[in-house]
């Protein structure tokens, strides 16, 4: 009699099988993207989740695209939703859609997030002006290096500027966003104390060891943080009704 659970993967085992490629992925991370509505697993008969084929191949992508691309969970809901991952053995359309929206998003990564760009181009791109870029200067939250006599913005000093941008149309200023730079402090300090004795025992992979930790924290306190946030938003908006 054919075994039916081979059909199949319980959480635990597919955080094992994952974990090699995604070594922060956890059970409380999976659960987390179904309560975004990314992945609906099946339910067995004593009501543990139970992830299908179907279910298997929407996780790696979207934590492929969370590890790749950084993108918020609800742009990659958005971009998945094109796409059937319940029918790929037979409709090898939907592992093409797959194939090129990686590719898309590759190739904007690299014209964004990867290269470097002239402070003129940046300010033309993010549609900000050189006082603005200036005084993101001012305030510490980019920096410019020097190319063949121009100055360059490059990787996530270009991300954090396009962010800024699109926060100042809604009337929110460089100077505003302190409050960000000093939580990150407060929030880094805290995780470099938990990860610094992991550095300190000099062996040979203890480097690697804390790189893993410290990015595993990283990932814990951003969801973490967003939960209160939102929270907080949501009680804002009830006490409105």
């Amino acid at each position: 009699m054919k075994d039916k659970r081979k059909s199949y993967l319980t959480i635990g085992e597919l955080v094992r099988k994952f974990r090699k490629f995604y070594p922060d992925l956890t059970s409380s991370k999976l659960r987390f993207l179904e309560a975004r509505g990314l992945v609906i697993p099946g339910r067995a008969d004593n009501r543990y989740r139970i992830y299908f084929k179907n279910d298997v191949r929407k996780i790696d992508a979207v934590l492929k695209m969370q590890r790749d691309f950084f993108l918020p969970l609800e742009i990659i809901k958005e971009r998945l939703e094109t796409i059937n991952f319940g029918n790929m053995e037979k409709d090898k359309s939907g592992t093409e859609n797959l194939k090129l929206l990686q590719s898309d998003l590759q190739k904007k990564n690299d014209q964004i997030g990867l290269r470097r760009m002239t402070a003129d181009e940046a300010c033309q791109k993010f549609k900000v002006s050189r006082d603005f870029l200036n005084e993101m200067l001012k305030e510490g939250f980019i920096s410019l290096i020097d190319e063949g006599g121009k100055s360059c913005i490059e990787g996530a000093d270009i991300e954090i500027l396009r962010i800024a941008a699109e926060l100042s149309g809604f009337g929110i200023l460089p100077k505003n966003l302190k409050l960000f730079e000093n939580s990150a402090i407060r929030h880094s300090s805290f995780l470099q104390q938990i990860v610094y004795p992991y550095i300190m025992i000099r062996k040979k992979d203890s480097y690697r060891k804390a790189s893993k930790l410290l990015f595993r924290l990283e990932n814990s306190f951003l969801e973490f943080n967003e939960k209160l946030f939102k929270k907080e938003n949501k009680k804002f908006l009830e006490t409105h009704k």
